[in-house]
């Protein structure tokens, strides 16, 4: 999905539908990865989340991959605000995840913030795989991401609303994808626990934090 249509009014655009619930769900684990040294983070939009990482992190090294030039624009213009002491520890590449080849030895943490429902399940299977093949073995994975909720009532707005998104989304970025992937397996199959989560918005976002099964 490439957002160089709307990356300049995406911010303004997420407060306008969602206030700042989609932030917090972005920002919920940092404290968890205050010890990260090297991550990648996927499909990163205009860099809010980049952002403040490097801020609670002082050490972190960060590759930052994603598909629109536009919002790499706008989260370069970011982190350069920010000094270049914080600059200096992010790489930024405007690329597909599918073909991307990290110059590292592996990463301790992988972000995918609403990046995963991007891709069909067929798709998901192959991206999560790839990701999980960069991992170093005390790897943390932190996932937000919209989903349908689980009593009747309330799954059936949250099914509209994932419906509207994914209509508005194909329209302004060509997106093809019709429905969520059921990405908590994908990583799961991965051999990843999860260890904590939070839901947001009555269901309709979830936040999540996995680490590598160990044995």
């Amino acid at each position: 999905m490439n957002c160089d249509r709307i990356a300049p009014y995406y911010e303004t655009l997420e407060h306008l539908s969602f206030g700042t619930w989609l932030e917090h769900s972005r920002f919920v684990f940092l404290k968890e990865v205050k010890r990260s040294r090297k991550a990648i983070i996927c499909g990163g939009g205009d860099g809010r989340f980049l952002a403040r990482l490097l801020q609670a992190n002082s050490s972190v090294e960060v590759d930052f991959v994603e598909l629109s030039s536009k919002m790499i624009a706008l989260a370069e213009q970011r982190v350069a605000a920010m000094g270049q002491k914080f600059r200096k520890r992010v790489r930024f590449h405007a690329a597909d995840l599918c073909v991307f080849q990290p110059q590292t030895e592996g990463y301790d943490l992988i972000v995918t913030n609403f990046f995963l429902d991007c891709f069909s399940d067929s798709q998901l299977a192959d991206v999560v795989a790839r990701l999980s093949s960069w991992s170093l073995p005390h790897v943390r994975w932190i996932v937000s991401d919209f989903r349908e909720a689980h009593t009747p009532i309330a799954r059936f707005w949250t099914r509209s609303i994932v419906r509207a998104l994914y209509a508005a989304f194909r329209l302004t970025t060509g997106l093809r994808v019709v429905r969520l992937p059921n990405y908590a397996a994908a990583i799961a199959r991965e051999r990843y626990v999860l260890r904590r989560e939070e839901n947001s918005l009555g269901g309709l976002v979830h936040s999540s934090l996995w680490e590598l099964r160990r044995g």
